[in-house]
């Protein structure tokens, strides 16, 4: 191992606290004045996030005309998304359930609820044309996933899959994780490293083992995601897809860290040969060539990750998937080093920083795991009136969003707007949208901690 050159101490910076107050009080919020507003509902309503890696990407809202779109787009249900021949994109639920978007691809999000607990309660994606990967994260008991075809529907629990939709509406499923109802004419089970198609009149053909296809960009993705994944902190990764990429030209990324364990950087392509170089902080450089995984014993600061081709790829080139991910201990911890951020928040961090008059027997409580957003839950007694609540945090381009997800109230006279005017006279901010003070690259719950991690830059105001 590489033994790392000591570095500056980390910086504490004041938003810590006023960031704990936030969350708390959002929370709060949730078990008042959301209550009165959407008590009659079983579950909430919640948008999708549109990431854009490569353009064009377009949305349509509410069965509206198509627009260019931009990562950071919500994508909320009756809306579609596609993208154009060049095009990938994604979009992403609060609870880190994912769906990608490969070239010349078209959807709509019928449905997306949560239940007040802050867990997914069912979500509906009908796919019109091409071919989408999706991770599902774990579904409590009761809750539904579905991907509709033209004629068949592909009910999942817990897994990842891909669908992939000819222009005739044959419709072929593929199940790399869990297990998996496939629906149309006839019903087919499927159960890890199987396929099945269904014809454009939802017959659907017997089941067999996944078969290679040469025209199949999310293979790449898929274990270059796998390598990164092994052995790393769940809600550390990240990916990005490049323009096609030719013979001498290169790509640059970028990954912040604070510290503390290691980096692992994967690099997955269609074929032909590229080479991947990561450099540290502290200016070594690491270097693989193919799908090899780069380890770095990781000193704290901001990562440089360059692709390069190398050779073979051809007049249209090919497109480079890149995957990072971390170790990371999932601990109370604020550290700003080196131009990276870490902030981490156990419940008793949130419980105890907060002072609001009238406020008793508060008690805090935070989801033990998350990949990409958080789940909050608070109690207490307010004025004398018991409530719950629960908000979701998620990273939303550059900033966290803290969206109320339910609440209860034991009593009928809730002061609702006198706490709402105690949050703004506290944080002097919209609670429903957070900057920091630091652009905010990946947040996600472990070890029943907030985990939040970014970068200083232009785009994070103080």
């Amino acid at each position: 191992m590489r033994n790392v050159a000591s570095q500056t101490p980390p910086r504490r910076r004041g938003g810590r606290r006023l960031l704990i107050v936030l969350v708390v009080l959002a929370v709060i919020v949730s078990g008042g004045i959301f209550w009165v507003n959407q008590s009659a509902q079983a579950a909430v309503n919640v948008s999708a996030t549109l990431t854009v890696y490569q353009p064009t990407a377009s949305v349509a809202h509410g069965g509206g005309t198509y627009a260019s779109a931009l990562t950071g787009a919500q994508v909320q249900a009756g809306d579609s998304v596609k993208t154009d021949t060049k095009g990938r994109a994604s979009i992403q639920l609060p609870d880190g359930t994912l769906t990608r978007l490969a070239s010349e691809t078209e959807i709509a999000l019928n449905s997306a609820h949560f239940t007040k607990s802050g867990t997914l309660h069912d979500a509906k994606i009908t796919e019109k044309i091409g071919r989408t990967l999706t991770s599902v994260q774990h579904l409590v008991a009761g809750a539904t996933f579905q991907v509709a075809g033209q004629s068949a529907v592909a009910s999942v629990r817990g897994t990842k899959f891909e669908v992939f939709i000819k222009a005739d509406g044959t419709m072929t499923v593929k199940l790399f994780d869990g297990e998996l109802d496939f629906d149309g004419k006839n019903h087919v089970h499927l159960t890890s490293g199987q396929q099945a198609t269904a014809d454009p009149q939802g017959n659907i053909g017997p089941v067999g083992p996944i078969q290679p296809d040469p025209d199949d960009p999310f293979g790449p993705a898929l274990a270059a995601s796998a390598a990164v994944a092994a052995g790393t902190t769940l809600g550390t990764e990240q990916d990005f897809i490049g323009a096609p990429l030719h013979n001498g030209e290169q790509q640059q990324y970028t990954y912040s860290y604070a510290g503390g364990g290691l980096i692992k950087a994967s690099l997955g392509y269609p074929g032909s040969a590229m080479q991947l170089k990561v450099q540290a902080p502290d200016g070594q450089i690491y270097t693989g060539t193919g799908p090899s995984t780069i380890l770095v014993n990781a000193p704290p600061g901001i990562y440089k990750l360059f692709v390069i081709g190398v050779s073979g790829l051809g007049t249209l080139g090919e497109e480079p998937f890149l995957a990072v991910a971390a170790i990371e201990q999932c601990v109370s911890s604020d550290i700003d080093q080196n131009g990276a951020v870490r902030r981490g928040y156990a419940a008793q961090d949130l419980a105890s920083s907060v002072q609001v008059s009238g406020l008793s027997n508060l008690r805090v409580t935070i989801a033990p795991s998350s990949p990409a957003g958080a789940i909050v839950t608070s109690t207490g007694t307010y004025n004398g009136v018991g409530w719950t609540g629960s908000v979701l945090l998620v990273a939303h381009s550059g900033v966290i969003d803290i969206m109320a997800v339910g609440g209860t109230v034991f009593g009928v006279n809730v002061p609702a707007q006198q706490i709402v005017s105690q949050i703004g006279s506290a944080i002097g901010q919209d609670p429903s949208s957070l900057n920091p003070g630091f652009v905010v690259d990946r947040l996600f719950a472990c070890n029943s901690v907030v985990m939040i991690d970014g970068h200083h830059g232009a785009s994070a105001l103080s």
